[in-house]
């Protein structure tokens, strides 16, 4: 006979892994249910620091979650995972199976790692994952990684969910403005580029710092290496002073809200699929996010003056299916098709 919802929410409260595995499975085949365990959770969470960890495919995301697992381990920190795989396209599951990549990091009840699928979600993130990481932070654990499948519209949904973000850059891909030019400087709290042992590595934290005081919210580059251990420690020191940083939780960095985050990533994931570019033959949308109230934002969209409207419709389309993914509302607040400007509102989705 099954456990009731009294039961779920009395184990997790104790910190029982096998409790904390139901619920999370709970989490994946049925939220209604999920949501009413941890209305029984009320007061319990919101302690946990929540790390998003996101970057391109094999950056080594993995790896180097699992190096910064033992480093808090070390340091008598409760650390639970929850790893972020593409859907199996047989079984539906995760395909990549980070918990045996990352591996458990201690034999007792301070690590927990566990792996979830997207499961069709566009964002990258799974439907459950803000449910799964509200029930480790109700266990009991001090930090919660969340390591995402990887660049794109993942890191809009990972914006609105982690109090720091770090995007694990590899060096030696020859995409170094590239990543730039995608935002993903103004997206990172902690910027961390891997096989620091390296000259291309090297090479990427020249290129980076050369950029970095041309965006507004630069955040910190750390160089680091998963198989010398370098940079590791400062990297973790990094990460404890933002859980250490009182009102990270509720704003993020420094001057930036949570909602304003999560603007900028979705910005730059428009810009990453926005198919009427450059390369196209209506030429460049330029979009600019401007705070205007702690629960709204405005983005501002210039084009070509004196072309048709199309492509500000086409931008209003697309920017407006990435807000609803993302669980952002997007509205025209003035348009002016002659001119090619155009204002968009953006606010949060009350669940």
């Amino acid at each position: 006979m099954g456990l009731t919802h009294e039961e779920l929410a009395a184990g997790v409260a104790t910190g029982d892994r096998r409790a904390l595995a139901r619920v999370l499975s709970l989490a994946e085949r049925d939220p209604a249910a999920a949501a009413a365990v941890l209305a029984r959770l009320a007061g319990r969470t919101g302690r946990a620091h929540v790390v998003g960890v996101t970057g391109p495919p094999g950056a080594g995301k993995s790896t180097l979650v699992g190096v910064m697992v033992r480093r808090f381990l070390e340091l008598g920190r409760r650390v639970a995972v929850l790893a972020v795989d593409p859907s199996s396209p047989v079984t539906g599951g995760a395909l990549l199976g980070d918990r045996f990549r990352i591996g458990e990091s201690a034999p007792d009840d301070r690590s927990f790692i566990r792996s979830t699928a997207t499961r069709g979600s566009l964002g990258g993130l799974t439907r459950a994952a803000r449910q799964m990481v509200e029930f480790m932070d109700a266990a009991g654990f001090d930090l919660v990684v969340v390591e995402t499948v990887g660049t794109g519209q993942s890191e809009i949904d990972v914006a609105g969910l982690a109090d720091s973000i770090l995007v694990v850059f590899p060096p030696g891909l020859g995409d170094e403005m590239q990543a730039i030019k995608a935002g993903i400087l103004e997206l990172a709290d902690l910027l961390v580029v891997t096989k620091s042992d390296t000259e291309a590595a090297a090479q990427a934290c020249r290129a980076l710092r050369t950029v970095a005081p041309l965006w507004r919210n630069a955040p910190p580059i750390h160089p680091v290496s998963a198989l010398s251990g370098d940079g590791i420690a400062a990297l973790v020191d990094a990460v404890l002073a933002r859980a250490a940083t009182p009102g990270t939780r509720e704003s993020g960095a420094p001057g930036r809200s949570s909602l304003e985050r999560r603007a900028a990533a979705l910005v730059a994931e428009f810009e990453r699929r926005w198919p009427l570019g450059p390369a196209g033959a209506t030429g460049p949308v330029a979009l600019e996010v401007l705070p205007t109230a702690t629960d709204r934002m405005t983005v501002l969209c210039r084009a070509e003056a004196g072309d048709d409207a199309f492509r500000l419709g086409a931008v209003v389309g697309v920017l407006g299916l990435l807000a609803a993914e993302s669980g952002l509302s997007c509205a025209v607040d003035e348009l002016d098709a002659g001119a090619g400007r155009m204002r968009l509102a953006l606010a949060g989705v009350q669940a």
